[in-house]
């Protein structure tokens, strides 16, 4: 196998402005270099892992109870990771990554997804389970959130720590948050990453892949994939008390349909939206799936198949945005602060080669220093960051 420095190792083309993304706490708007997720305090450089080298996929496994025996798995989907002071933390979907149409009485957890594990980990390389943070077979019956368990988000802001999942309850439609089977957003809180995590609420009005956002003066938003991505005020107040609603008008910022750039190639949709803040840019980030069956004849556009993701960038949160539709092949994606004290990308691989694909990845995101990025590969061979 290879080794290659980061500054070589990738081929870049297309540069686009960008600023240089930080993750700042919902009272703060930091500079270059800091913080995980765009709520969190700067984090800075983890001397004691410098040089950092690593090659993907990362080494990560977890147990999966087949009603007989556990079962290792690699494969994972929506991976999160968030670094809080020298830990790192992982959350991830857990197989199997089924619907509610694939329920079966006679397997575990109704042949759902049994929870969200959290794994810590001091150098990104080596994992240790901490807890469930939620798990099915510990629930009642009647919990709404009793399955699936899609795309987990941990994130710190405002100094608490937030789980976002989706889940639904497959035994009975009256067990559900909105009457009937389906994936709706749960939020629950914790004074640490491993928790305990209390009041999970129901956060009505949100679908599949919602993301929460904790602006720099103080104001909470989900950013929602509905097809195209849409922004709504989160009224937080009443969280304790187990009710999260959405408040003022719900808004479209990015289009899916790429005609709007002038191209004549668009995915069938949206999904997975992480929003960062830096120096007063709105940046979001989402996947996309350009299906071969989709490609307009002639291509026209520059644009390739596959799981991209994109990125609009605004100077206010309703936008408008400039949208740059594929940056990176990867999975659903989060932000994180590596051991360099740079902005990271979590995500699962999705070149559909092996030994990458479907796995835990990770990748330094090629911020410039005038603040722009460049499209960029995912590495499938040894990195060292040297600074």
């Amino acid at each position: 196998m290879k080794t290659r420095t980061f500054l070589s190792y990738l081929t870049m083309a297309a540069v686009f402005p960008l600023m240089a993304v930080s993750c700042s706490s919902c009272d703060a708007d930091h500079g270059p270099g800091g913080g995980n997720n765009d709520d969190e305090i700067t984090e800075g450089v983890q001397e004691e892992l410098m040089p950092f080298e690593y090659s993907n996929p990362l080494d990560f496994s977890y147990p999966y109870f087949d009603g007989t025996q556990d079962v290792i798995k690699t494969e994972l989907r929506d991976p999160c990771i968030m670094r809080d002071g020298d830990t790192y933390y992982l959350v991830y979907t857990h197989f199997p990554f089924t619907h509610h149409d694939a329920r079966d009485a006679s397997k575990p957890d109704m042949n759902s997804s049994p929870g969200i594990r959290l794994y810590s980990s001091k150098d990104l390389k080596t994992w240790k389970f901490e807890n469930w943070i939620v798990k099915s077979g510990d629930l009642p019956e009647d919990c709404p959130y009793k399955h699936r368990f899609w795309a987990p988000e941990l994130r710190k802001m405002n100094g608490k720590y937030y789980i976002t999942f989706y889940a639904d309850n497959w035994i009975k439609d009256e067990y559900n948050a909105a009457g009937q089977m389906g994936y709706v957003g749960f939020v629950g809180v914790a004074d640490k990453p491993t928790g305990p995590y209390e009041h999970i609420t129901w956060l009505q009005g949100s679908g599949c892949d919602t993301h929460l956002f904790c602006d720099t003066d103080g104001k909470f938003y989900a950013v929602m994939p509905f097809g195209d991505i849409f922004v709504q005020e989160v009224d937080m107040s009443g969280h304790e008390g187990g009710l999260l609603k959405m408040i003022g008008e719900r808004r479209q910022v990015v289009n899916r349909d790429n005609s709007d750039i002038g191209l004549n190639f668009s995915p069938d949709y949206m999904e997975g939206p992480w929003m960062i803040k830096r120096n007063g840019k709105y940046i979001i980030f989402t996947g996309s799936p350009y299906k071969e069956e989709q490609m307009p004849v002639p291509n026209e556009s520059g644009l390739k198949t596959g799981y991209w993701v994109g990125v609009a960038v605004a100077d206010n949160i309703w936008g408008p945005y400039t949208k740059y539709p594929q940056v990176f092949l990867g999975g659903h994606i989060s932000v994180f602060t590596g051991p360099d004290g740079n902005e990271w990308f979590s995500y699962r691989g999705e070149t559909g080669v092996a030994p990458q694909q479907g796995r835990l990845c990770i990748d330094r995101i090629p911020f410039e220093e005038d603040g722009s990025v460049k499209p960029f590969d995912p590495s499938t061979e040894t990195v060292i960051i040297k600074e």
